[in-house]
């Protein structure tokens, strides 16, 4: 029998965090038992009291803002999911705890700051080979020193402050990550974890798969994941034809972060995947505003009434063609969009599904 599913719980003292506080981050269990854990480490927005004053910055642009709101039914589906409250501006839980400059922390006894690159004008996120310029981004490992915009958000802080910043917010979101990784070893002999990310539409491109070079996850589980998030599926194909209207890329230019590098580990039966998503593709980049996400379940629905509406701005191509432009446009970013909500929920229900091969290989 599971000892969890719908009933799962993660308690204070299984993370090493004081009773009296708030857990850094909102657990919610699936209805049931499967392999599946997805986290969001991005997605928090909040400021601690005991930090100081909130910084006068854009929390959302400083995230991966609303992108757990495209996993609809991952809780209905299985997964377990643990959401970050507080921004990463407080701490980034996608960075290693040694990974900060000394120039931050100048009493830390053993700092090792990693290189971080991007593309584009906010591209955050391990750099992955590619062809495009990239620039070297300084003071972004697990705390900050200024947010995007290069707006300070602090000069110094001692290793006694760093190293309760993590005590506090970043230990015990790993170490959730690790409960739960456990017990559905314990249960089905291995686990996946999938970490949830966006990114701007800068970039290029609507979709990267994140293996760490094929490392944080078995060949199979990858290869699955691009069937999804391709639309290769057979429902997919169904809703959308053989025009796939996303691009999908696996590991460029982010190869996965520190959860996937940390925990993701194939031959010890832990399986780690990381998934970015363009913003663009859900919501008003400048104004921040997410778009409404349809139900999975309505998708063959809305669906036809995408292609009919495509079909009607066809045809006013000869009547108003600056009229049928908007209205292409309109049409083209929901197919888009319908798309994205397929192939999410497609990877959560494939994913989340017990798999004979990684329960053998287990034994």
């Amino acid at each position: 029998m599971s000892d969890f599913g719908s009933t799962e719980t993660i308690a204070a003292s299984d993370v090493g965090a004081d009773p009296g506080d708030p857990l850094p981050f909102e657990f919610r269990a699936g209805v049931r038992a499967c392999p599946l854990i997805i986290s969001f480490p991005h997605v928090g927005l909040d400021w601690p009291r005991g930090l100081g004053p909130r910084p006068q910055v854009s929390f959302p642009r400083n995230a991966d803002y609303a992108v757990d709101r495209l996993y609809v039914r991952a809780e209905a589906l299985g997964a377990a999911t643990v959401r970050a409250r507080y921004s990463r501006l407080v701490v980034d839980l996608n960075r290693a705890h040694d990974d900060v400059s000394p120039e931050i922390v100048p009493d830390h006894p053993d700092p090792r700051p990693r290189a971080s690159m991007s593309r584009g004008s906010d591209a955050l996120g391990p750099a992955g080979p590619n062809r495009t310029a990239r620039r070297p981004i300084r003071n972004r490992g697990v705390v900050w020193r200024s947010a995007v915009g290069n707006i300070p958000l602090l000069t110094t802080l001692s290793y006694a402050e760093f190293t309760r910043r993590l005590d506090r917010f970043y230990h015990p979101y790993h170490r959730a990550l690790r409960l739960l990784i456990e017990r559905r070893r314990r249960q089905f002999g291995y686990a996946i974890l999938l970490d949830a990310h966006s990114m701007p539409s800068t970039v290029g491109g609507d979709l990267v798969l994140g293996t760490r070079a094929g490392t944080a996850c078995g060949p199979g589980l990858s290869a699955l994941a691009m069937q999804a998030l391709g639309g290769q599926c057979t429902h997919q194909r169904g809703l959308f034809g053989s025009a796939w209207p996303l691009t999908v890329a696996i590991d460029d230019p982010y190869q996965g972060g520190q959860i996937a590098s940390s925990f993701g580990r194939p031959l010890q039966h832990v399986h780690a995947l990381q998934l970015e998503v363009n913003r663009a593709l859900y919501m008003d980049e400048y104004r921040l505003e997410p778009s409404p996400v349809p139900d999975p379940r309505e998708l063959a629905q809305l669906s036809a009434r995408a292609r009919d509406r495509f079909s009607v701005g066809s045809h006013e191509i000869r009547s108003s063609a600056q009229r049928s432009r908007t209205a292409q446009s309109h049409t083209r970013d929901q197919r888009r969009l319908l798309a994205l909500v397929s192939a999410i929920d497609t990877l959560v229900l494939e994913l989340s599904r017990e798999r004979d091969e990684l329960a053998a290989a287990a034994e």
